[in-house]
């Protein structure tokens, strides 16, 4: 078991040369490119607004770098360009992709490789109560002692049914229904 107080957890030494990778989100594993700089930066604070010229401080990457990137990164989805200021545009993160998603797993992933931890287990088990098990729950499952179903009827005495149903406005639908 892991022990989630911070301030009694022992970590593995990490070797030296390794070391200015910590406080990346991706430990150094795809290079030092302008591209993945920016890429982690977004990352690691996805929900800040940023600036090309933020981002220039931040990664010490020329102008004309940070803006190709900024087109590329806008291009593939994980950017959102609000351009209500031509001339100081503010890119977001566009928290809607899947790729900012899988992105942050692996981040939390090579956390866990380095230090022993459970964050990307806690973060997919989040994802998945948030975002997934709403879309896949049953919504209702009702029984009923009479029932109708392509228009056969039954009653207690003879057969009971199950219906899986959906809320249509004031209406349910049945969208399953077995005898049992």
């Amino acid at each position: 078991m892991v022990n989630y107080n911070m301030a009694e957890e022992i970590l593995p030494e990490l070797p030296k040369e390794l070391e200015r990778y910590v406080t990346r989100p991706y430990g150094g594993l795809f290079g030092n490119a302008v591209q993945i700089k920016v890429v982690e930066d977004i990352v690691a604070d996805p929900y800040s607004d940023y600036r090309p010229k933020d981002l220039e401080e931040m990664t010490g990457a020329s102008a004309p770098s940070i803006r190709g990137v900024l087109n590329n990164l806008t291009t593939l989805g994980l950017l959102i360009k609000d351009s209500r200021d031509a001339q100081h545009p503010v890119y977001r993160p566009n928290l809607e992709s899947k790729k900012i998603v899988a992105l942050t797993f692996l981040a939390y992933a090579l956390a866990d490789d380095r230090n022993g931890s459970e964050y990307m287990d806690r973060a997919i088990l989040e994802y998945y109560l948030m975002e997934l098990r709403p879309k896949v729950d049953v919504l209702a499952v009702a029984t009923a002692t009479k029932y109708q179903y392509y228009g056969m009827t039954g009653d207690e005495g003879s057969c009971t049914a199950t219906a899986q149903t959906r809320e249509t406005g004031d209406k349910k639908l049945i969208v399953a229904a077995k005898e049992v």
